[in-house]
């Protein structure tokens, strides 16, 4: 097999992960994104609190629709997704909500820095939490481990 033949084939092979690290950096600029322009524009009249939950929000309805469309190929019913997706978020919030406030108080960081290392956090977390409990009944590829091979003996190998 040619070097050619044999890259292809672990990018299919593993082309969930892939599309997940992309779209997730996506997310995990979006996100901070959003925490940092509200951040920069509310910080002087809104506690940090309240911004981090309305960025929490926005990041969340973009993360949704992106990783249930791209990245799981989630042919499953929103009603039972879009809940077990919402909770995997809640908690790293509510984990969120105790760090940030607890790191600003005793850590010589600004908000930014200490946000940008929790979201890494939350990167990897949030995937296997994902895969495995809010997406892990409608993911398309959901038998073969996402490599899109459809769990036919020899396919994409």
């Amino acid at each position: 097999m040619t070097l050619r033949r044999r890259s292809r084939a672990l990018l299919v092979r593993r082309r969930e992960p892939l599309a997940y690290l992309v779209v997730g950096g996506w997310n995990t600029l979006f996100g901070y994104g959003v925490f940092a322009l509200l951040y920069y524009l509310l910080h002087e009249t809104l506690h940090v609190d309240v911004i981090l939950v309305c960025s929490y929000a926005i990041g969340v309805a973009n993360n949704y629709v992106l990783y249930r469309r791209l990245v799981f190929r989630s042919k499953g019913r929103v009603l039972r997704e879009l809940p077990r997706f919402s909770l995997v978020y809640v908690i790293t919030l509510a984990v969120n909500l105790v760090v940030l406030p607890l790191a600003l108080r005793t850590l010589p960081l600004s908000a930014y820095v200490v946000q940008a290392v929790f979201t890494a956090v939350v990167v990897v977390a949030s995937y296997l939490a994902n895969r495995y409990f809010s997406f892990a009944g409608g993911r398309q590829a959901h038998d073969d481990g996402g490599d899109g091979a459809g769990g036919r003996p020899g396919a994409a190998n």
